[in-house]
């Protein structure tokens, strides 16, 4: 059977975007749920420098942490018989924010993604609205336990627990710092699987970037909840 590809259009097909890039938070925490629970958690006692094992402990590490790093992604999603693929931007600042600008035909900036650790933030800029939460209010990240730190150190492989489904690889140095330019995830579900490649290129340690999105006064500020479910009420 031949797959389809799947069309994103600005508005239907950012959504869908938007939708995916939840649901990739949501397993990410649930895998961490689901590990932190089975294991035995480590004697704090007797940490060394080697790399930290949990997210939130990155935050302890004194190497780059005034390093920013920008870089292009390409983020190419399978779901059952259908793929997709968009463009977009990563920027992170370590220990203060991590953006993720979701563009499509190139030029138009769509969706972003940006995490301090202070708070989540989604914006949607096909239906000028967003949500802008503490972790403790994003149900998904909260019930998982994750927050900003976590999410770091995935980025910037400082995670040494690696979870089924999340495989990363193909490093490079980036000012001096070995990163992974491929994220590959796995997340079956009741009704299909869902895999999506996160590819990097063109790393750079540019900062010369604003490392907090000023959101326009035209948009219109939602919970978490209503943003999810009016993006779960189209389909990829």
């Amino acid at each position: 059977m031949s797959k389809s590809k799947i069309l994103l259009s600005p508005s239907k097909g950012s959504r869908g975007v938007l939708l995916l890039l939840c649901v990739l938070l949501a397993a990410c925490a649930s895998k961490k749920h689901a590990v932190s629970t089975s294991n035995t958690v480590p004697d704090q006692t007797t940490a060394t420098t080697s790399a930290p094992t949990d997210g939130k402990q990155s935050k302890d590490s004194k190497l780059q942490d005034e390093m920013c790093v920008t870089a292009r992604l390409r983020l190419d999603l399978s779901t059952g018989g259908n793929n997709a693929s968009v463009g977009g931007t990563l920027r992170m600042k370590r220990n203060d924010v991590i953006q993720l600008s979701i563009v499509t035909f190139g030029v138009l900036e769509v969706a972003r993604i940006e995490m301090t650790p202070d708070y989540f933030m989604l914006i949607d800029k096909v239906g000028k609205q967003y949500v802008k939460s503490p972790y403790n209010e994003v149900s998904f990240l909260r019930d998982g336990n994750v927050d900003f730190y976590y999410l770091q150190a995935y980025f910037w492989d400082e995670q040494t627990s690696n979870y089924s489904g999340w495989v990363r690889k193909d490093f490079v140095s980036v000012g001096g710092k070995s990163l992974p330019t491929k994220h590959s995830i796995t997340i079956p579900t009741s009704k299909k699987t869902i895999k999506a490649d996160l590819t990097l290129s063109n790393l750079t340690t540019d900062s010369e970037w604003e490392k907090r999105t000023q959101v326009s006064s035209r948009y219109k500020e939602v919970s978490v909840d209503e943003l999810i479910s009016r993006i779960m009420s189209l389909s990829l």
